[in-house]
């Protein structure tokens, strides 16, 4: 397996550039909700004097992926090859080093074990050269006094514009993906964690347990999800996902946890 944790490997200390993102579904058919896609403002390069990293962000729950693997576009040669689930930092960003990467195009794939394929490409510079900045074109003139194009049916009623609400859309959902996080309530043996995705949000009732179970957490069944979060029950497998593990990292990292149709359950290990 190729690593970059070699701590004698020669660095490059260029800057990298993100070029584009691609998204890549196995079947004929586009798939491209909002929670499947990776977007550029997923990505991230962060440059210091002595250190830099990609950081990104993934569109789903990390234990929905299997290989995040990068290779160098001339020679197709693998130079980074690991298991998304030791390389997570949380549920879904990844941070990697890239000292280790000399000057050149790279194409890093991560792979869902649906197959579904996000595809980041990026160039690393030689130290001490900069990415071109393009010349910007000159700007048409604007005529302040048009109205915006409206478009409209064979009845004269007017057509939204579906692509830029789509996008919005889009943009939104992505953005409460990569923020959502959760709240702890305490009540003696009781309290409840709280999910919170946006302007929506989930209470979940926990209780302390006994014996081998130090405390488990109520969750709505399939046939009441929908009715009781008023989130898709698409989004409850990956939600009741983040929820049990993001409770074990904050509340419980001692513990291990079982999920079953109407709780979570939290076990000494």
């Amino acid at each position: 397996m190729v690593n970059n944790k070699n701590e004698f490997m020669e660095q490059y200390f260029g800057v990298i550039e993100i070029l584009k993102v691609e998204n890549i579904s196995p079947t004929k058919l586009d798939d491209h909700r909002a929670e499947n896609i990776m977007l550029m403002d997923h990505v991230r390069f962060v440059h210091y004097p002595d250190c830099q990293q990609i950081s990104l962000w993934l569109p789903e729950y990390y234990r929905e992926y299997n290989d995040a693997i990068i290779r160098n576009i001339v020679g197709h040669v693998v130079i980074f090859d690991q298991k998304v689930e030791n390389i997570i930092n949380g549920t879904i960003k990844i941070t990697i080093d890239t000292l280790f990467i000399s000057p050149g195009e790279y194409e890093f794939t991560i792979t869902k074990k649906d197959g579904f394929v996000h595809k980041l490409y990026f160039k690393k510079y030689p130290e001490g050269e900069q990415p071109k900045i393009a010349e910007p074109n000159e700007p048409e003139p604007v005529n302040l006094n048009s109205d915006p194009i409206v478009y409209r049916d064979g009845f004269g009623n007017i057509l939204p514009d579906e692509d830029l609400i789509l996008r919005q859309n889009l943009i939104d959902k992505t953005i409460d993906k990569i923020t959502r996080r959760l709240e702890y309530v305490s009540q003696g043996r009781g309290g409840e964690v709280i999910y919170l995705e946006g302007k929506k949000s989930i209470k979940f009732y926990m209780e302390m347990g006994g014996g081998n179970c130090v405390f488990y957490l109520d969750i709505p069944s399939k046939s009441a999800w929908e009715k009781t979060t008023s989130f898709p029950l698409s989004e409850r497998e990956d939600i009741i996902n983040f929820v049990a593990e993001q409770t074990r990292r904050d509340q419980a990292t001692s513990c291990k946890y079982k999920i079953s149709e109407t709780d979570i359950t939290y076990y000494r290990k």
